[in-house]
């Protein structure tokens, strides 16, 4: 989608475009371009589809729009749509993303819910997966602060909230903050859409934090698209197994040791002293 626009010149020119062009210009094949052509011509359906979403409290944020994240530019690969429910506002800029392990330890859980809430004090979004354990942890700190607010970046639509447990928090969510999707509202969740969203769980904040992450496991994943991006990145240090093996793995790449009792006015202004670089590329 994004090379077509930036081939074309715009989104509505590559719609534009004869089924030849998308083939020859557009590196598209025979069967790509068929399904082009097929987008174009139901058009009038997808509008009716829009205006049910939007009274149902879904907004579409395509790129290049005003209202668009300008921090996901610093992706190679930003989401062309956002399906966002409840709202993002300019104050989401000043994001951080607190992550970790489905499976925490009951420590774990505290040490999220403590940082994500002091942080949501000093005034930061905090952003999230809506996953099972810190996550979890970590949408609910930030709810618990006065005023706080935050994001959870979903791996399925807007309208099949995973896992089924959360559809409670993702509903407080909506109302204190904003849920963020870049596949349609109907797509049920899949591996590869929870391995795409922890980018833009990276790329939205100005710091990553890592509370108790596994070698392998997509925390990790985040914490690589955060060194990508040029954002800070924290990891709490565990000294037991497994997750002293995940702590490791994230010293290796460059994070910054976070220990549970840390003074959260030192963190807050070193995350809001972070400058993030400039994008490589225009969206379009």
């Amino acid at each position: 989608m994004l090379r077509l626009a930036r081939v074309f010149g715009s989104p509505e020119d590559a719609l534009r475009a004869s089924r030849e062009e998308l083939v020859l210009r557009g590196r598209l094949s025979p069967g790509q371009a068929r399904e082009v052509a097929r987008a174009r011509e139901s058009l009038d359906l997808l509008a009716e589809g829009i205006a049910a979403w939007a009274e149902a409290g879904i907004a579409l944020i395509a790129i290049g729009d005003p209202d668009y994240p300008e921090g996901l530019s610093a992706l190679r690969t930003p989401p062309p749509l956002l399906y966002v429910r409840g709202a993002l506002t300019s104050a989401d800029a000043q994001a951080v993303a607190v992550v970790g392990s489905r499976e925490p330890t009951a420590e774990g859980e505290a040490v999220a819910e403590r940082l994500a809430g002091g942080l949501a004090e000093r005034g930061f979004t905090i952003v999230s997966g809506l996953a099972r354990g810190i996550d979890t942890a970590g949408h609910r700190g930030a709810l618990a602060a006065a005023g706080g607010r935050t994001v959870a970046v979903l791996g399925c639509g807007l309208r099949r909230v995973y896992p089924p447990e959360n559809v409670a928090l993702a509903e407080e969510i909506a109302r204190r903050g904003c849920l963020v999707a870049e596949v349609p509202p109907e797509r049920e969740v899949s591996r590869g859409l929870l391995l795409a969203r922890d980018r833009i769980q990276a790329a939205l904040s100005r710091a990553v934090i890592v509370v108790q992450a596994h070698r392998v496991c997509g925390s990790i994943v985040t914490a690589s698209h955060a060194v990508a991006c040029g954002r800070l990145l924290y990891g709490v240090p565990w000294a037991q197994p497994p997750f002293s093996e995940g702590w490791e793995k994230l010293g290796k790449m460059g994070a910054r040791p976070l220990e549970p009792g840390a003074d959260l006015d030192l963190v807050a202004q070193e995350i809001a002293r972070a400058v993030p670089p400039p994008p490589e590329q225009p969206a379009l």
